[in-house]
């Protein structure tokens, strides 16, 4: 009968040619001589996973270094902020002090006595033709700052379209 080809009809299975029967000592001998299955070596080579290892850390610690140095650019940054307002509002109190200090009479007199100047004669005098527009530069330091803020895309968008509309 041909194995290819037959088929079996009904639930009997065919007959397997049975081994030559040892006995139990040769079995258990064989038995003892197989060696306990030895773990697969591992594809990768030592010194390339130490390597990934540590390429790994190398690149978290420079995310690490990076956000700090951020950190702290950003906390200096803030101080000189900081320093910058105060010295800006400093300015612009001695601005003003400047302004109502200035007296004309005073003026006058240390015009006079320290840097020995005088009042020009009638010859020394030239006439200048100064047109009659006069006019008078108030500067609004409140809105100068506002204009000058730097701010992102989105908020000069919203700025914008609050200004136009009412």
């Amino acid at each position: 009968m041909d194995r290819k080809h037959s088929y079996v009809y009904g639930s009997a299975a065919p007959n397997i040619a049975q081994r030559a029967e040892q006995p139990l000592e040769q079995q258990r001998i064989e038995r003892k001589q197989t060696t306990p299955p030895v773990p697969k070596k591992s594809n990768i080579p030592k010194a390339k996973l130490v390597f990934a290892l540590l390429f790994v850390a190398s690149v978290c610690f420079v995310i690490l270094y990076r956000f700090c140095v951020i950190t702290e650019l950003n906390s200096r940054m803030g101080a000189l902020n900081e320093q910058y307002n105060r010295l800006r509002d400093e300015n612009r109190m001695l601005n003003v002090e400047i302004e109502t200090s200035i007296d004309l009479n005073r003026i006058k007199e240390i015009a006079e006595t320290k840097l020995n100047m005088h009042t020009p004669e009638r010859y020394q005098m030239v006439l200048v033709s100064v047109p009659k527009s006069n006019y008078s530069v108030v500067l609004d330091y409140d809105y100068i700052d506002n204009t000058t803020q730097k701010s992102s895309l989105m908020e000069k968008i919203i700025n914008t379209t609050k200004a136009i509309l009412p």
